[in-house]
């Protein structure tokens, strides 16, 4: 064989059943006449001292490529190694166990699950596996092979300093046997059957838990569970290692890894009461168990075992924990388990729990007597945060809804604990996962957020209770809130679970008067009352966008099996019930004491129980109310508009027929939207005539009232009630404004002089003003202003929506643009000039400029006009006026920003970039106007400037704000402001 060459090796071994590439790659090195070491460095593979380590650091890819040099199918290596999943040798016993009758079977070729610390016996052989060379007394293949052409398989290699290699053949060690039925092999052959199980994690966990339990059953087994074990086990059990440092296991042999297996496996197994019930026998061999872990296991160990064998524990120690921590660890249950350090299921929970226990449950977990109700369902809800919380610190756990609880949660686990009740704690353990696994139908968060405190208006509960028969109470006031108050935080406790005990809420008791008049609003409501409340409450959330019931609880089946101290609520009589608190008057305490009850079950019972419509007296509010329900029946629209409209009979004389008070008459009459005349009627005006003459022919409401022989007012008070829009009074009802040009009229034509005064005159000079330069040849044609000419031109490109011109400027006259064009060839068509001088008249009508005209305005557009002279300023500037241009108006405004300084050109240039050629002539204006001074630059200066070798250079002016300049330029900057650019 070529090292390193990569090729298909010529000689190639077959993997053996149960081998681990260890064994395989010396067997395929021995077959080639290499070292161990030799054909890992020619397959690119590491070369470790510990032998252990070929099992970790082998890679998939360097798997792939040995498969293809010895030509082995696909994969077919992965079972050489072992599961990831599984716990190898420790740290501090790393080599492997072995069985001499199997090596020999298997020349010399090691078995992949002798190097697992869980196997110790052979039960093939019947016999426990070797942990130690009975030569050398060392861990065989702690190290890699070596000497493998020099030794047979199955030969010890170990060698200690410079000595030669022990050379003991491993083959013919004595094995130890076991009988058949040794519990030991039956602790093995259970070993196996995990091995084998498909699901290799849950035999991983097992296993891991085997490993890390280990150090704890060298100190809680007794030593009497020993002795049937056989006399290799007793030898080894007196011989054990107790004293290894309490950070790392100390090496246990075969018969040590029997014994631990065998007494783990009751631990181990299915069986969660036969586990419980063996840790709970030897811990009571150690002693009291005040911990959750055992002393003897270290903290270490403790953490790394799986959660389930970590819940055993805790419900194994259930006995000695406080109340508090058995419902944090559920340690009362299968369920039992040690929160994971930072989980906080409560932070999530707290949006599935109301303040206030679900009143199902209330019912079921109340103790017979020692708590009150209110304060119970308080706390009991409280205590559902605690299940899974890492902390212990309740004040913490429970400040977020039930700060005010805090001090109560102890004594309600004290009294259900010594009521003997406790199965209680397992309950709300099932409900708290049950809300963590399927979570909650009501986002009880969501609802304390958005739902206000006035869940019901005074109007909707008087409604309400009309409605069904029972009565609103007095009117509410701030002093007196009647029974509108009761109301609300009967609503608001339903929809969010509310403890109105709690302070912060809005509806809170205020006294202990205060809760007793709500526990007996709650006891006097109906059922038909009850029912309007609870649809009153689902408008509430969908007018807040929840979409979720009014009221839900977790089902019962969450408890099932467990012995509850109270009663199911459909466990009483409700006819019994109702004889004695509605039909003999008894008090809900005696009802219950009759039926052997509680007063919660009968107060959470008489809610279902119809207590039958009650007879009012006429003078109540709730009379009133059926008698204007009967009268918005009897008196609808449509009769009081065939009795008072049409008939002509009067309000007085239909209170009378009817039976209802003519005050009720009239309530109703203004409710229906009826005219009700205090006087003589009006005359009758038909709507549909009055629509066509007003709105169709354009009558005006004074040709009509006349018409009618009526007042003008009165047609347009009529036109009010019908809802007709009245045309504005003034311009804009005149015939010109409401009048409609023909439809085959230019579109554009139309949208300038339909609806519009002057529309035709604006056509006529738009007409006029296009034959000409520019719109002031044309204010001078027309006899006008050029401003009024602006503004009508404006009007018309507004009302057509376009921009009709180019403006002009200096010897460019204006010109149409591409709808101005169309509008021009619109109007110079003979029908629209008909229809213009007849809208217009000759006395608006100028004819279009001539020859003549047109030349001297072509002229006067090409020609500058000499501005002339400037109006000087007032009394208080004497410096002479200069005219101002855009330059000179930055000059002026940089000048005023350095007012009191000296400045010469160069630096006005480098300032404010004017040229150089526009600002020294404005700086000799201003100085000529009186504005500046100026002085040439001093000598000294002059010549501290020249260059060396050169001369001086031109020499500086210096210029200087007068007083007056100051005034000057200050008044003209305020004076021009920025012009705005003509809308185009």
């Amino acid at each position: 064989m070529i090292p390193g060459s990569g090729r298909v090796l010529p000689l190639r071994v077959p993997v053996a059943p149960g081998e681990g590439i260890d064994s395989w790659l010396e067997a395929l090195a021995r077959r080639n006449g290499l070292s161990l070491r030799a054909l890992l460095t020619d397959f690119g593979l590491p070369t470790p001292s510990l032998t252990s380590t070929l099992f970790t650091s082998v890679t998939s890819s360097q798997l792939r490529e040995l498969e293809r040099r010895c030509q082995l199918p696909d994969h077919h290596l992965d079972q050489t190694l072992p599961n990831p999943v599984l716990p190898l040798r420790t740290r501090q016993a790393r080599g492997s166990r072995y069985c001499s009758d199997c090596l020999a079977e298997r020349e010399g070729r090691w078995k992949l699950v002798w190097w697992l610390p869980c196997v110790f016996a052979c039960t093939t052989h019947r016999t426990l596996l070797h942990d130690t060379c009975p030569g050398c007394g060392c861990r065989p293949r702690r190290l890699l092979p070596g000497r493998t052409r020099s030794h047979p398989a199955g030969i010890c290699t170990t060698r200690r300093g410079d000595n030669p290699p022990c050379g003991t053949d491993l083959r013919i060690t004595p094995a130890n046997r076991l009988p058949d039925t040794s519990p030991l092999l039956s602790a093995q052959r259970w070993i196996d059957e995990l091995l084998a199980d498909p699901d290799i994690s849950a035999a991983a966990a097992s296993l891991s838990d085997l490993v890390h339990l280990s150090r704890w059953f060298l100190h809680a087994l007794p030593e009497h569970e020993i002795r049937h074990l056989g006399t290799v086990a007793a030898t080894a059990w007196v011989e054990r290692p107790t004293k290894a440092p309490p950070d790392r296991l100390a090496p246990v042999n075969a018969p040590l890894t029997a014994v631990i297996t065998h007494h783990a496996r009751p631990l181990l197994g299915p069986c969660h009461d036969t586990a419980i019930h063996r840790i709970q026998q030897l811990r009571t061999h150690q002693g009291a168990a005040t911990a959750l872990h055992p002393a003897d296991m270290t903290m270490e160990n403790w953490k790394k075992l799986s959660p389930r064998m970590r819940g055993r524990f805790v419900h194994a120690a259930d006995a000695h924990l406080s109340q508090l921590d058995r419902v944090r660890l559920h340690s009362g249950s299968p369920a039992a388990r040690i929160p994971v350090p930072g989980d906080a299921p409560h932070t999530s929970r707290s949006q599935r729990i109301p303040q206030l226990l679900w009143p199902h449950w209330t019912l079921r977990f109340l103790p017979p007597q020692g708590l009150r109700v209110d304060l119970f369902r308080g706390t009991a809800a409280a205590l559902l945060f605690l299940p899974g919380a890492s902390s212990r610190d309740k004040k913490a756990l429970l400040k977020p809804l039930h700060g005010h609880l805090a001090n109560y949660v102890a004594h309600t686990l004290q009294v259900i604990s010594q009521s003997g009740y406790e199965q209680v704690f397992p309950a709300l353990c099932r409900i708290a996962d049950y809300l963590d696994e399927h979570g909650s139908e009501i986002n009880y968060q969501r609802r304390r957020t958005l739902i206000p405190a006035d869940t019901i208006s005074e109007a909707a509960w008087q409604e309400l209770c009309f409605r069904t028969n029972t009565h609103p109470g007095e009117t509410s006031t701030p002093a007196a809130p009647g029974r509108l108050l009761p109301a609300r935080r009967y609503l608001f406790q339903l929809l969010t679970g509310a403890d109105l005990t709690d302070a912060q809420h809005a509806l809170a008791w205020k006294s202990p008067s205060d809760r007793t008049r709500y526990v007996n609003f709650n006891l006097s409501l109906s059922l038909p009352q009850r029912q309007a409340l609870l649809q009153h409450a689902e408008e509430l959330l969908e007018d807040l966008g929840i979409d979720e019931p009014v009221a839900w609880e977790p089902p019962e089946a969450c408890c099932q099996g467990l012995a509850l101290p109270g009663p199911r609520l459909d466990d009483i009589d409700l006819d019994t019930l109702k004889r004695l608190v509605i039909t003999e008057g008894r008090k809900p305490s005696d009802a219950a004491r009759l039926m052997k009850t509680t007063v919660t079950h009968v107060r959470l019972a008489l809610e279902h129980i119809d207590q039958g419509e009650r007879e009012w007296a006429r003078t109540t509010p709730t009379s009133a109310w059926k008698l204007r329900e009967r009268a918005r029946t009897v008196l609808t629209a449509s009769f009081l508009d065939r009795e008072y409209t049409k008939s002509g009979k009067t309000l007085t004389r239909i209170a009378r027929e009817t039976g209802i008070s003519r005050q009720i008459v009239v309530e109703q009459a203004k409710a229906t939207g009826l005219t009700i005349y205090y006087s003589q009627r009006p005359v009758p005006m038909d709507e549909s005539w009055l629509r066509e003459q007003y709105l169709t022919h354009k009558r005006s409401t004074a040709d009509i009232a006349a018409q009618l022989g009526t007042e003008d007012e009165t047609v347009r008070r009529r036109f009010l009630q019908l809802g007709i829009p009245l045309r504005p009074p003034g311009v804009h009802s005149r015939t010109i404004m409401t009048a409609k040009v023909d439809k085959s009229v230019p579109r554009n034509i139309r949208a300038a002089v339909e609806g519009t005064l002057h529309g035709w005159l604006r056509l006529h000079r738009f007409q006029i003003a296009m034959a000409l330069p520019n719109l002031e040849t044309t204010a001078d044609y027309l006899g006008t202003h050029r401003g009024a000419l602006v503004h009508q031109f404006q009007r018309l490109e507004s009302d057509l929506g376009h921009a009709l011109f180019h403006r002009a400027a200096f010897g460019k006259p204006h010109r149409p643009t591409r709808h101005g064009s169309a509008l021009l060839r619109s109007l110079a068509t003979d029908d629209i000039q008909a229809m213009m001088h007849s809208a217009l008249g000759p006395d608006q009508i100028t004819r279009m400029p001539d020859a003549a005209t047109l030349a001297r305005a072509a002229i006067r557009l090409t020609t500058r006009q000499s501005p002339g002279p400037l109006r000087p300023f007032g009394d208080d500037i004497t410096a002479k006026r200069i005219r101002i241009t855009g330059p000179t108006l930055i000059l002026l405004r940089d000048l005023l920003d350095h007012q009191n300084e000296q400045f010469y050109g160069a630096q006005i240039h480098a300032r404010t970039g004017i040229d150089n050629g526009t600002l020294y002539p404005q700086l000799k204006r201003m100085e000529r106007a009186g504005w500046l001074t100026s002085r040439p630059e001093a000598e000294d200066s002059w010549l501290a400037r020249a260059p060396v070798g050169c001369g001086p250079g031109r020499r500086r002016t210096y210029y200087a704000l007068t007083p007056n300049g100051l005034r000057a330029a200050a008044h003209e900057v305020q004076h021009h402001k920025p012009r705005r650019r003509p809308a185009r």
